[in-house]
C-alpha cells in the first residue's frame, strides 16, 4: 500500500497539482451543496409538520360539524338561551316547540333513535379488536337499541 503524505503532492516548485486543486474545489462545491440540500429537508419538514397539523385540525373541526349535526338531528342539542331573549327564542326555535304530532313526530323519533342505535354500534365496532370481522345490524335492530337507550335516558 502506497501513503501519500502532503510533502508528495507537492511539486519541486512549491505548488500543488491542478488535480488536487479540482478536488478540494469539488469538494467545497460538495459540501454547499450537501448543506443546501439539508436546509431543504429541513424546510420541507417543517412544511410537512405544519400541514399535517392544519389537516388534523381540519378533520377535527368536520368531524365536530358532523356528530353536532347528529346531536341536533337526534334532538339532544342543549341551547342555553339568554335571559333577555329566552321567550323569543321560544317562539322561534322549532325545536322546543310541542310535541310534534302525526308522521313528523314519529318521523324526529324514528330518526333519533336510527341515529342514537348506529352510534352505539360504531362505538362497539370500534372497540373490538382488528382481526375481528363486524356485521352491520340491520335498520331495525339499530333503531330498537336506540330507542332502548332513549328510554334508558329519559
Amino acid at each position: 500500500m502506497t501513503v501519500h503524505t502532503e510533502h508528495d503532492a507537492v511539486h519541486s516548485d512549491g505548488t500543488k497539482p491542478a488535480s488536487l486543486m479540482r478536488l478540494r474545489m469539488r469538494e467545497t462545491a460538495l459540501r454547499q451543496q450537501a448543506a443546501q440540500y439539508q436546509a431543504r429537508a429541513e424546510h420541507l419538514e417543517r412544511v410537512a409538520r405544519h400541514q399535517a397539523q392544519q389537516l388534523g385540525r381540519r378533520i377535527d373541526a368536520h368531524e365536530k360539524i358532523v356528530l353536532g349535526a347528529l346531536v341536533k338531528k337526534a334532538g339532544l342539542a342543549l341551547t342555553m338561551p339568554t335571559p333577555n331573549t329566552q321567550e323569543e327564542q321560544r317562539c322561534n326555535d322549532v325545536d322546543s316547540a310541542p310535541a310534534r304530532r302525526g308522521i313528523a313526530g314519529q318521523s324526529a323519533t324514528y330518526d333519533r333513535a336510527l341515529i342514537l342505535g348506529s352510534l352505539m354500534w360504531l362505538t362497539s365496532a370500534l372497540n373490538q379488536p382488528a382481526n375481528d370481522a363486524v356485521m352491520v345490524p340491520d335498520r331495525q335492530r339499530l333503531r330498537e337499541d336506540g330507542e332502548r337507550a332513549l328510554q334508558r335516558s329519559l
